[in-house]
């Protein structure tokens, strides 16, 4: 059923205009009806239509238009029930942000001068004729024989003894001189802490240290001044 809405509109609901949403008179007759041959009635003595809006308004309802809030007892356009003065705010005050400078950063400190290398120590012995060392029954010293010197290079291990083509023997300190060495007497360890370690390892006639005999096979650390003798009058000195 079609109805018929204040503003002219065709309405599908009888109570709102199902396009602009004004109250509908139910008093008022659909189109269908009219074409019908029967004739609407006007509104009852209990309902008015807003001046401003034109929406149909019942009196039992209040005073106000529920669609513009028009006033049926004053006739004042969009009156509420309690017209209130504007409120006077005040105005919104942001504060400024306070925010604390931050100091720029301060470039790294230079570079200071490079830390000295730690060089790994270098060993120097002198291997000297000592005849005082020699026993009663040592051959004659080889008085006229020079001092020699070697360098130890850190890292390394120097075998102290005889050359022996037929056993391919070609110690790094060579004694052949005297005939009281082993082939493979001893060895000489410069390691790369800088350490100096004296090792006898199973000689016929054994090594000492400062006068004192060295357990075979046993590591002895060295200093410097420290004096090896061996064989019948071969002294080593530590540098």
């Amino acid at each position: 059923m079609i109805h018929n809405c204040p503003k002219g509109h065709s309405s599908t609901d009888s109570d709102f205009c199902s396009v602009c949403g004004t109250r509908i008179d139910s008093n008022v007759i659909s189109s269908a009806s009219s074409s019908a041959g029967i004739s609407s009635s006007t509104s009852s003595n209990s309902s008015t239509s807003c001046p401003d809006c034109g929406t149909i308004h019942e009196i039992s309802e209040g005073k106000f238009c529920e669609i513009c809030g028009h006033n049926f007892e004053t006739g004042k356009s969009g009156g509420l029930p309690m017209d209130l003065p504007p409120m006077d705010l005040p105005p919104i005050v942001i504060p400024s942000l306070d925010i604390p400078t931050i100091a720029p950063l301060s470039p790294p400190p230079a570079d200071g001068p490079p830390s000295p290398v730690q060089t790994a120590t270098t060993w120097t012995i002198t291997v000297t004729i000592d005849p005082t060392i020699a026993s009663a029954e040592s051959p004659p010293a080889p008085t006229t024989q020079p001092d020699r010197t070697f360098k130890l290079q850190p890292g390394t291990t120097n075998l102290i003894g005889r050359n022996s083509a037929a056993r391919a023997i070609a110690p790094e300190i060579p004694l052949d001189s005297d005939t009281a060495v082993s082939t493979r007497h001893a060895l000489l360890e410069a390691q790369s802490d800088g350490q100096l370690v004296l090792r006898d390892i199973g000689s016929s006639n054994g090594t000492q240290i400062n006068g004192v005999d060295l357990v075979p096979l046993k590591d002895y650390p060295l200093k410097s001044t420290d004096r090896i003798t061996i064989g019948h009058w071969t002294a080593i000195v530590i540098n």
